[in-house]
């Protein structure tokens, strides 16, 4: 018994110093670093990657190269998210709403901002397959068909076939040449009975960017279908515009290049397709009783429950959502913007051209089209397995995808150095 109140004291202790050790990671949320008192690193006119690199501590562990799959989120956005637990952990409560409204109003306007679209044409998400999804079940496709390729996304493709599987719907995959394709590939097959193309702006398979996508559009329109863009991993390094670029519909989530938290996202949708074209296939409000006991006085112009219909984009969501997303993204996207996209995407692209230029050499086809501009590269390895195991033996992070195409996608954080720590040990 001795013996075991001896061990409960030492587990007792060593509990209290590791919260204590955890706890002084974390600086109090008033030190902490706030996006809004801007640091002059974030200049758009003379930005400074090298201080950039220091607000991802990431960084410090590793060369991570592989920010399609998860991007990692900066010191400010941590910063940000840390202050919003210390409020939930501490005085979560009535009064709720005067707190959190302005953020999620401002993030929806700041993504509408860097997109090109009004803020009511802007959802909240819970991710981009999912508001997939919503469309297609929105959209009256009977009768119809959809035209996509096989450079969307995989789990987008999986929805198209279970439709076409068990519901009938006619499914054109256009198959990619040489890892691309053009508004040739579908003018061969979108035609009168189209209702929906669906791309994606930058292929997580191997980073082609579509260029023509104001041709797409154009075929689209002319044939009376729409256009679906799942623009994940482009927005946030990739300029996008959507009245621009002629896209209808479009969603992301925010882990990727918006630099964000997973489980949260946005979904554009142009007004005039709201609940028209696009209907939404979920209701979320709430009713007015207009009777005893729930009033006082019943309005005898009114039904016996009373409520209004929602309008805008705000028609797609359910319930409240992800405030921990909101509260990422809205610090993630100023950062963003703080830095300028173009900014952004002309810095990434150094590192990228470099790595499409040497890796061949050292025997590694690229399958990303020559000139793409957009942060993913992808080459062919011979024995992935074995690169693998020497890449995180050196303590580089990338991926590997469709069993022998390493995808390496840098980003703002990452520098020459890093480029050629991973040609080192590729060589």
């Amino acid at each position: 018994m001795q013996r075991l109140s001896f061990f409960k004291t030492v587990a007792k202790a060593s509990l209290t110093v590791l919260a204590a050790n955890s706890l002084s990671a974390f600086k109090q949320p008033e030190e902490q670093p706030d996006i809004d008192r801007l640091p002059t690193h974030l200049n758009p006119l003379a930005p400074d990657f090298d201080k950039v690199r220091d607000d991802f501590p990431r960084v410090r562990d590793e060369v991570y190269m592989d920010n399609a799959s998860t991007h990692p989120i900066n010191i400010y956005t941590a910063a940000a998210l840390h202050r919003y637990t210390e409020w939930a952990k501490n005085n979560v409560g009535e009064p709720w709403w005067p707190g959190w409204t302005d953020s999620r109003d401002a993030c929806k306007k700041q993504f509408a901002q860097l997109v090109n679209a009004d803020q009511d044409e802007i959802a909240f998400a819970r991710s981009t397959v999912e508001a997939e999804n919503n469309i297609l079940n929105g959209m009256d496709l009977k009768g119809g068909n959809v035209v996509t390729t096989d450079l969307h996304y995989s789990a987008s493709l999986y929805s198209y076939k279970m439709r076409e599987m068990r519901d009938g719907l006619k499914v054109h995959v256009i198959r990619h040449n040489d890892w691309r394709f053009d508004v040739k590939d579908f003018e061969k097959v979108v035609n009168k009975k189209t209702k929906l193309i669906a791309i994606t702006l930058v292929s997580n398979v191997n980073g082609f960017l579509v260029t023509d996508l104001r041709a797409i559009s154009d075929l689209a329109h002319a044939n009376g279908a729409i256009l679906y863009v799942d623009i994940i991993q482009g927005v946030g390094n990739v300029p996008v515009d959507v009245r621009a670029m002629g896209i209808d519909v479009a969603a992301c989530s925010t882990f990727k290049w918006l630099m964000g938290s997973k489980g949260f996202g946005f979904l554009y949708v142009r007004r005039d397709l709201q609940d028209t074209v696009v209907k939404t296939t979920h209701h979320n409000g709430g009713v007015h009783f207009n009777y005893s006991p729930w009033t006082d006085q019943a309005d005898p112009s009114k039904p016996d429950i009373d409520f209004t219909p929602r309008t805008g984009a705000g028609i797609y969501e359910v319930s409240y959502p992800s405030y921990e997303g909101v509260i990422c993204a809205q610090a993630a996207l100023k950062y963003i913007s703080e830095l300028g996209v173009a900014n952004i995407r002309q810095y990434v692209r150094t590192l990228t051209k470099k790595l499409s230029a040497e890796m061949p050499r050292l025997g590694y086809p690229s399958i990303t089209p020559e000139g793409n501009d957009s942060p993913i590269v992808v080459f062919t390895v011979k024995t992935p397995d074995a690169t693998m195991r020497k890449l995180r033996q050196a303590n580089i992070h990338v991926a590997m995808r469709f069993g022998n195409k390493l995808r390496i996608s840098p980003s703002i954080y990452n520098n020459n150095s890093d480029i050629e720590k991973l040609l080192g040990v590729l060589s």
